[in-house]
């Protein structure tokens, strides 16, 4: 006797699981692929949940550099970095190099380079949200 599934949302899941059971299950094989993305979703929701700041962005331009901004200073905490002490470093530094740099004279620049400052690295202090209520006009 041939048992059929009725609920249409539980089928098209067991469909999905079914087509998409190698991708699925790869992580079981690379013990360096991670099973969940949470340490994703962690480091975007600061973005998420500050979206309306962001419609301040009212042209590509403003659109982009916000995205810039943002990937720096996700790539800094990522790293370990003082982020104030690593922006300030680089907006001091960065303008005196003179003329078109190349890849890879700029690395030592980035967030994982070991060549930055002691004072920027290995930052072990909690990062802490922005909290605009808590602010006193």
């Amino acid at each position: 006797m041939e048992k059929y599934i009725t609920n249409k949302k539980l089928k098209d899941a067991l469909v999905y699981v079914t087509n998409q059971r190698e991708n699925l299950s790869k992580f079981i094989n690379d013990g360096k692929i991670p099973i969940d993305n949470s340490r994703a979703e962690r480091a975007i929701r600061p973005f998420a949940v500050h979206r309306k700041n962001w419609l301040f962005a009212d042209t590509v331009a403003g659109a982009k550099a916000n995205a810039v901004w943002y990937s720096i200073i996700e790539s800094a905490k990522a790293n370990n970095l003082n982020i104030n002490k690593y922006i300030l470093y680089l907006l001091s530094t960065l303008p005196q190099l003179e003329g078109e740099q190349e890849e890879t004279s700029l690395e030592k620049y980035l967030p994982w380079s070991t060549k930055l400052p002691e004072d920027i690295l290995n930052y072990d202090e909690e990062y802490k949200e922005l909290n605009i209520e808590d602010e006193k006009v």
